[in-house]
């Protein structure tokens, strides 16, 4: 009883808004045209510590705000108050985690009384480094070898995986996986340029693979490995011997002229939201990537020659496995991965992180088409009493994704989730609210909350215009 008695406390609140956490990545737009420093202008104590440092800054890059984040590397804080998300939760872990994460043994082992996800928004018109995210084994080895070599530990700051989830609230432009071998064998044979990265004998065999039917799957990724190697090695002199002379032909003859090969496999629907041949879109890309970073860049080169080009519109968004290559371009999108923070990466602005053998070596290889890359969701999601919330399927254990719509006078109440959710409204205002618990917060553009396990959420429109909400959540 008196455990139930203190959960009606004010210290054991069901519902709070968080402070954020800004992060002004150099691959962020500059100034309030980041969504990410508009989102932290938003919440009056975060709003306060901006001003108090000279306020946003139109030269400076916002690249992230972490809207539900225990993480070392970036904790939210409850809103008004010196006490981190992580120093709320460890209170009452059961209260706020809700009993199925507890006795979930991968979820309890892992995160110990934590969030086992971290949710973001990110907001860039660069590109984003040429990167990985380490599964848990080598999470847990690069950490250790970090800490032998240098005493500390500053690139690995924990041992658990990373695959993660980025969803469009704008167009949304990522390289993500290898393109499946006969899209990249067409491509590489249509664009003399892209050949000259690699040795002849390693494009001959690696043709000869991707010319086979019968070829196995571990052939395949053998291929992709070598090109990668090659590439990834290349020296700045060599990328640039090949990237002006591929600027100066599509400025002449067209994007459609110099990558038509891709042309014949420009995917549709989701992954092509633009409207853009992929021709374009890899124009796009290049051009995008090279303006940033220079023409010595090897990420760059990298990521064109072997990569597939997703484009993608508002609400629509990419799965990305841990240790699975990418590098996203432009977009808002909302961001969500399991609780880690570790990247190996090289290329794309970034210098060598984690190593490059062991970047070659980690990598899955997948080689998918790019409409096989989207994560799959679920319209009026049952537990969205009034139909206007879409379930995210993201097929690992730590987190769910959903959006609350609301038009005009609309409400939405959503039946009680086994675990925690972190929300953040990204359109109008809106009034949210737990069942039993007389507690509510009213939240504009930007702002955040968290929500304990276990309770009924209620959300309302609390504007003239339609409102939007996103959540990450542990089922």
């Amino acid at each position: 009883l008196s455990s139930m008695a203190s959960r009606t406390e004010p210290d054991r609140p069901a519902l709070v808004q968080l402070k954020p956490f800004l992060q002004p990545f150099p691959y962020g737009r500059n100034g309030q045209q980041s969504w990410a420093a508009q989102y932290a202008l938003a919440t009056p104590s975060l709003k306060a510590e901006v001003e108090k440092d000279g306020g946003i800054k139109d030269s400076q890059p916002y690249g992230e705000i972490w809207l539900g984040s225990t993480h070392q590397n970036g904790p939210c804080f409850v809103e008004g108050k010196s006490q981190s998300l992580k120093e709320l939760i460890q209170l009452d872990p059961e209260y706020y985690l809700g009993p199925k994460l507890l006795a979930d043994e991968q979820m309890s082992s892992q995160y110990k009384n934590n969030l086992p996800y971290l949710f973001k928004v990110l907001s860039f018109d660069k590109p984003l480094p040429l990167q990985c995210h380490p599964d848990k084994k080598l999470g847990a080895k690069l950490m250790e070898e970090e800490k032998r070599r240098q005493g500390k530990n500053e690139d690995f700051v924990d041992t658990n995986a990373k695959p993660e989830v980025g969803i469009a609230l704008s167009p949304f432009t990522a390289f993500v996986g290898f393109r499946p071998l006969d899209q990249l064998a067409a491509i590489l044979r249509g664009t003399p340029e892209l050949q000259e990265l690699f040795k002849d004998e390693t494009l001959q065999s690696f043709y000869s693979v991707a010319d086979n039917s019968s070829a196995s799957d571990a052939e395949a990724k053998a291929a992709l490995r070598t090109l990668f190697y090659e590439a990834v090695n290349a020296s700045g002199a060599k990328v640039k011997s090949i990237v002006p002379k591929l600027r100066e032909r599509i400025a002449h003859m067209g994007a459609d002229a110099v990558f038509g090969a891709a042309n014949a496999f420009t995917a549709k629907g989701e992954a092509n939201a633009s409207g853009e041949s992929e021709a374009e879109a890899m124009a796009r890309a290049f051009e995008i990537s090279v303006t940033t970073y220079g023409e010595e860049d090897v990420g760059t080169i990298t990521a064109l020659t072997l990569m597939n080009v997703l484009r993608m519109r508002a609400g629509e968004g990419a799965w990305i496995q841990a240790d699975d290559l990418h590098a996203y371009v432009e977009g808002d999108i909302i961001e969500c991965m399991a609780n880690s923070d570790n990247m190996v990466a090289h290329g794309l602005g970034t210098e060598e992180q984690g190593g490059i053998s062991t970047f070659v070596e980690m990598l899955t290889y997948r080689h998918l088409p790019a409409d096989q890359l989207l994560v799959s969701h679920e319209d009026k999601w049952s537990k969205g009493q009034q139909g206007l919330t879409r379930l995210y399927h993201v097929p690992i254990a730590e987190f769910d994704l959903l959006r609350v719509s609301l038009p005009t006078s609309r409400d939405e109440k959503l039946s009680a989730l086994d675990g925690p959710l972190c929300l953040v409204v990204t359109e109008g205002s809106v009034d949210v609210s737990v069942a039993g618990e007389g507690e509510s917060l009213k939240l504009a553009r930007g702002q955040a909350a968290f929500v304990r396990a276990g309770v009924d959420v209620s959300f309302v429109n609390a504007g003239s215009e339609a409102a939007e909400v996103w959540g990450a959540f542990y089922q």
